[in-house]
């Protein structure tokens, strides 16, 4: 009994298989810049306020670079892995902030949507003045919530293309000795795949 139970299941999950496939060929979208796929790389801005063991040491700023990738799931939902690192100072205190985090996005209006996932960090610091060289942080998990907007100053393709895409991610990291409340903030260039003709809506020119 319980085997036949096993097969049914698999047959099932067989034939969802195969009827999901020609529901999402049939499945056709207009023809939009933000579709398939996206890779990005960009400069931000940094500021970061840390609380060392109980103790407020305040902003330390600096700049740091960023990395996406990911796929639009649905027309307006999409998952993707975001890589962040820069470097903070503050008077003699200097360090690192970074991390890698599971994002999802959802897209709001035109360019513009929003950001939330969950990751794994670091921050680390260090007195520059100090013969002790030792550094004090720690790494564990955070949050992350930004939004961002793409602009498609080039635009030659009905779907996909490149685009200039300014973008705030603010990230909230509890663990380690030292809690560090964080802001990335700067310009991304993002290349968007776009979606095979088979897929889309095309005009009748």
């Amino acid at each position: 009994m319980r085997r036949q139970l096993l097969f049914s299941l698999a047959a099932l999950v067989v034939l969802a298989g195969g009827s999901a496939r020609p529901l999402r060929a049939q499945t056709l979208e207009q023809p939009r810049a933000r579709q398939g796929y996206w890779i990005g790389v960009g400069l931000v801005g940094v500021a970061s306020r840390l609380n060392e063991e109980g103790k407020d040491r305040g902003f330390y700023t600096g700049d740091g670079f960023t990395f996406r990738i990911g796929q639009l799931l649905t027309e307006r939902l999409g998952l993707g892995l975001l890589v962040e690192f820069g470097g903070i100072a503050k008077g003699s205190d200097q360090g690192g902030v970074g991390g890698l985090t599971l994002e999802g996005s959802a897209t709001l209006w035109r360019g513009l949507s929003a950001h939330t996932g969950l990751g794994v960090g670091y921050v680390m610091v260090t007195d520059q003045d100090s013969l002790d060289k030792t550094l004090r942080g720690g790494a564990g998990s955070y949050f992350l919530a930004g939004a961002s907007y793409d602009f498609f100053p080039w635009r030659k393709r009905l779907t996909g293309g490149w685009a200039l895409t300014p973008t705030v991610d603010f990230r909230i990291m509890p663990d380690g000795n030292i809690h560090a409340y964080t802001v990335f903030a700067g310009l991304q260039v993002v290349w968007w795949s776009g979606l095979p003709r088979k897929m889309l809506v095309l005009p009748e020119e």
